[in-house]
């Protein structure tokens, strides 16, 4: 039986970076301790969601624990806000990276960028966010849920801050609602919340419910790798 240590996050980094940029996209933003990695990245091209109020596409990903997530990214240009769509096509969940070979993981990976890169990706993902611009948001019936997840991350305070920037910002629509959360992860020091926020943040921009915390829950095709089932 052969046993594997799988890609350390340095060579997950290497490829997701090689792949974007294979793309013509760069890589924005990473937060790497040795365990867990968060990237994000944007790529050519921009979309006016309203007149002036321009989006980037791009990807983000995750890695942790033997499992890496691969999600569409919007980054809104006006205000320098992310969002992480989890929810969409071109979403990927690879899981066994601990017990594959690092060649066929990383292999893996890059297929995964590539396919999220695809620009039928980003015009399905803005679609959705142009329909959420010119739909008002149920306030109620979105945060509700909302403070619950926000409880389960220790991180009530923030509902708060995500309501005032919503109101003084005057914008009702669900797009709106996105970007009042999407605004509150910028201003987060914290790494995974800040994740978590965006991924809230993109849920409401393509008109659904933001994901239960934590990446194991987030609706992606999941894919196992071969080796981790030798």
């Amino acid at each position: 039986m052969r046993s594997h240590a799988g890609p350390t996050t340095a060579q997950l980094l290497a490829t997701f970076t090689d792949e974007v940029k294979a793309h013509q996209g760069r890589v924005t933003d990473t937060a790497d301790d040795g365990r867990r990695l968060l990237a994000r990245s944007v790529l050519p091209g921009l979309k006016d969601v309203r007149l002036g109020d321009r989006l980037q596409g791009g990807v983000a990903l995750r890695a942790v624990g033997g499992e890496v997530w691969v999600h569409p990214y919007l980054f809104r240009l006006v205000c320098q806000n992310g969002a992480i769509v989890a929810r969409t096509v071109g979403t990927r969940h690879l899981v066994g990276l601990e017990a594959s070979d690092p060649r066929e993981s990383l292999q893996a990976v890059r297929e995964a960028v590539a396919a999220c890169c695809d620009p039928d990706v980003f015009a399905d993902t803005f679609d959705r966010v142009r329909t959420a611009s010119e739909t008002a948001a149920d306030f109620a019936l979105t945060m509700m849920p909302m403070l619950s997840r926000l409880a389960a991350l220790g991180a009530s305070h923030l509902m708060e801050r995500i309501t005032d920037q919503f109101f003084r910002d005057g914008d009702l629509s669900q797009f709106g609602l996105a970007n009042a959360v999407t605004a509150t992860a910028r201003e987060t020091r914290d790494p995974d919340l800040r994740w978590n926020l965006e991924e809230f943040g993109g849920g409401i921009a393509v008109g659904g419910m933001p994901p239960t915390p934590g990446p194991t829950r987030s609706a992606a095709r999941r894919e196992v790798l071969a080796g981790a089932a030798s």
